[in-house]
């Protein structure tokens, strides 16, 4: 599975005071059926956050960051 999350935070709030930014996420996902009662999932993950300093200093002071996860099911 894979997946794409587009997040657009503060649009227009700078008439409020507030600084917007966007925040980008791509997911990879694999399930492993090991049989009927054990799956292993497994997620990886690359985001992109960017952030605007403030409403009158559009430097970007945001952070990219990978994810690696693991996941274990069992069934009775």
């Amino acid at each position: 599975m894979a997946a794409y999350g587009d997040l657009p935070y503060g649009r227009g709030a700078a008439a409020n005071g507030v600084a917007g930014g966007r925040q980008t996420i791509y997911m990879l996902a694999l399930n492993w059926y090991v049989n009927r009662n054990v799956r292993f999932m497994f997620d990886y993950l690359h985001g992109d956050v960017a952030k605007q300093v403030s409403v009158t200093n559009v430097g970007n002071i945001g952070a990219k960051f990978d994810a690696f996860a693991m996941r274990t099911q069992i069934a009775f």
